[in-house]
C-alpha cells in the first residue's frame, strides 16, 4: 500500500499549495498504527488541526462587503480569495499522554512535537502493549522516532491555507439578499473538488421604529458553506482519502456608503466543522509476521476552531459596476479577505 504519510502529504499539499510530492520513505505514520487506530486517529488529529482549522474558518469568511442589501432582482458576483492565518503557535502541539492508549515519549520532557506546517524533530516515541505468539502473551516495547512536519513555518511570511470562492447575490423582498455559492465537481489527477454554500442577508434596521432615519445600514446574515474533496489511493483497491469541511456564520454587519467608497464591520460566530478519512482495506506490514489488513483505518472529526468574529474593512468602487473590499476577521485564525465583484444594484 501507498504509506500513510504519502498520502496525507499529497492531500494537505495538494489542496492548500497544489503540490504533490512523494515522501514514500517515511514510515512514522504507518508505525504508529502498530499503537492502535485510536492512537493513529487521535495523533493524527494533532497532526493535521492547523490545516482544518485554517480552511474552516477561510470557508466562513467573504460573505458580504456592505450592510445594504440590493434592490429586488439586483446581483453581485463576487469571487473571493480568503486567507485564515496559521498562528505560529500551530507548528507545535503538545503530547498528553493521557490521550493515548499504547503511546508515549521515550522522554517526557521532549513534550512538544511537530504539527504538519513545523519542522523536523528528534523526539523518540514508545509503542508499548502485550502481543501474542503461539498463545503466549508477551510485553513489548518498541521506539519510533516522531513525524516530521514539512517545515511550512519558515516560510516567508504569514501561512495560509488559500480559500477562494465564487458567489451569486440577488435582491428579493424586504430588503433582503439571496446567496448562492456553487463549485461543480473538479477533478486534477487522483484529487476531485466540490463545494456549495447558500446564505441570507437581510436589512432589520427597517423593522425597528425611528431606525430608518438613521445614516447607516443594519443587517443580519447567515451562511452556510461546505466542501468536499476526494483523493484516490488505489481506485481497482477501493482505497481512497476524503477531506470535509464545513462553516456555518452568524453576523449583524455595519456599514455607511461615503461615494465610492463603503466601510464595514461585522460581530458574530462561527460554527466549523471538519473531518479527515481513509476508507478501504489497507495491509500493513506486508510479508511479516505482524501483517495485518486494517479496514478504514483513518476516521477523524475536527473541533474547536469555531467561535466569536469580528471584522472590519472597506469596498471601494473601481468602475460603475467592478468593486474591489479588502477587510481582516480576528477570529480563531485571523483571516484576510480580498474580494473583486460585478456589482449591479
Amino acid at each position: 500500500m501507498k504509506k500513510i504519510f504519502t498520502i496525507i502529504i499529497v492531500f494537505v499539499l495538494s489542496l492548500s499549495i497544489g503540490i504533490e510530492k512523494s515522501f514514500g520513505q517515511n514510515s512514522e505514520f504507518d508505525q504508529l498504527v502498530e499503537s492502535g487506530l485510536g492512537d493513529a486517529n487521535t495523533y493524527l488529529k494533532n497532526y493535521m488541526n492547523p490545516f482544518a482549522s485554517s480552511l474552516g474558518n477561510g470557508l466562513a469568511n467573504g460573505w458580504y462587503n456592505t450592510a445594504k442589501p440590493h434592490k429586488t432582482l439586483g446581483f453581485d458576483l463576487t469571487v473571493n480569495f480568503n486567507f485564515a492565518i496559521i498562528p505560529d503557535a500551530a507548528s507545535q502541539f503538545d503530547f498528553n499522554s493521557d490521550t493515548y492508549t499504547n503511546l508515549r515519549l521515550a522522554d517526557p520532557n521532549q513534550n512538544m512535537l511537530p504539527t504538519f506546517t513545523g519542522g523536523t524533530t528528534t523526539t523518540q516515541l514508545e509503542i508499548f502493549g502485550e502481543r501474542d505468539i503461539d498463545g503466549e502473551p508477551y510485553t513489548y516495547e518498541e521506539q519510533i522516532k516522531a513525524p516530521d512536519g514539512f517545515g511550512l513555518d519558515d516560510l516567508p511570511g504569514p501561512l495560509a491555507v488559500p480559500t477562494p470562492t465564487i458567489q451569486l447575490g440577488v435582491g428579493v423582498v424586504k430588503n433582503t439578499d439571496v446567496i448562492i455559492r456553487y463549485t461543480p465537481e473538479i477533478n486534477v489527477g487522483d484529487l476531485s473538488f466540490r463545494s456549495f454554500g447558500f446564505g441570507v442577508k437581510h436589512d432589520f434596521k427597517q423593522w425597528i421604529p425611528g431606525m430608518k432615519l438613521l445614516p447607516f445600514d443594519l443587517s443580519a446574515l447567515v451562511g452556510y458553506n461546505k466542501i468536499t474533496t476526494n483523493y484516490q489511493i488505489d481506485e481497482t483497491a477501493g482505497q481512497f482519502a476524503e477531506f470535509g469541511a464545513s462553516a456555518t456564520t452568524l453576523q449583524a454587519i455595519i456599514s455607511k456608503k461615503l461615494l465610492f467608497f463603503t466601510p464595514y464591520a461585522g460581530l458574530g460566530v462561527n460554527i466549523i466543522n471538519s473531518n479527515f478519512a481513509m476508507k478501504g482495506d489497507y495491509i500493513f506490514n506486508e510479508g511479516t509476521a505482524d501483517e495485518v489488513t486494517v479496514t478504514d483505518p483513518i476516521d477523524i472529526a475536527f473541533d474547536g476552531s469555531g467561535g466569536p468574529r469580528l471584522t472590519v474593512g472597506a469596498r471601494l468602487k473601481i468602475l460603475w459596476v467592478l468593486a474591489l473590499n479588502v477587510d481582516y476577521t480576528i477570529q480563531k485564525y485571523n483571516t484576510l479577505s480580498v474580494g473583486l465583484g460585478l456589482n449591479i444594484r
